[in-house]
C-alpha cells in the first residue's frame, strides 16, 4: 500500500484514504489526458503544416480539454509529491499504462495480444512490489 502521512500530524485511515483517494483520481485524469490527446490527435489535419496544425489544435475543444487535464494531473501529482516519498511515488504512475490500455481498447478498439497482456501484468505486478516495499529506509531528519 501508499504509505501517507499527513502534514503536521499523525498519519492513520484519514491519511491513508485521501492518498488512495488521490491517486484513484491522478491515475483516472492522466488517462483521461491521454484518450483526449488520442481522440485529437485522430482529428487533427497536419498536411497544411506546423503553423496550421497549432491553429487548428488551439481551436479545437477536445485539445485544449487535453492540456486542461494534463495541468489538473500536474497539479494533483504536486499535492502527492507532499506527502509520499517519490522513490515509491513515481512506480504508481506506471499504473495509467494499465488505464490507458483498457480504455484503447474499449474506446478505440484496439487488439490486445498476448505481448501486451503480458506487458501489462508485468507493469501491475512491479507496482505492487514497490508499493509493498516497506524496508526503505526513512531519511534521516535533522
Amino acid at each position: 500500500m501508499v504509505e501517507a502521512r499527513a502534514i503536521g500530524g499523525s498519519g492513520g485511515r484519514p491519511a491513508l484514504a485521501a492518498a488512495i483517494g488521490g491517486w484513484l483520481l491522478f491515475i483516472t485524469v492522466e488517462t483521461a489526458t491521454q484518450v483526449a490527446f488520442k481522440y485529437a490527435g485522430a482529428t487533427l489535419d497536419d498536411r497544411s503544416g506546423l503553423g496550421h496544425l497549432v491553429a487548428h489544435a488551439l481551436a479545437t475543444p477536445v485539445v485544449v480539454l487535453g492540456f486542461a487535464l494534463y495541468f489538473c494531473g500536474f497539479l494533483l501529482w504536486l499535492t502527492i509529491l507532499k506527502t509520499v516519498d517519490l522513490g515509491r511515488a513515481f512506480p504508481m504512475t506506471a499504473m495509467v499504462y494499465v488505464t490507458t490500455l483498457a480504455s484503447a481498447v474499449i474506446l478505440f478498439h484496439e487488439r490486445l495480444n498476448a505481448t501486451r497482456i503480458a506487458g501489462v501484468a508485468v507493469i501491475a505486478l512491479g507496482v505492487a512490489l514497490l508499493a509493498s516495499d516497506t524496508g526503505a529506509a526513512a531519511p534521516a531528519e535533522n
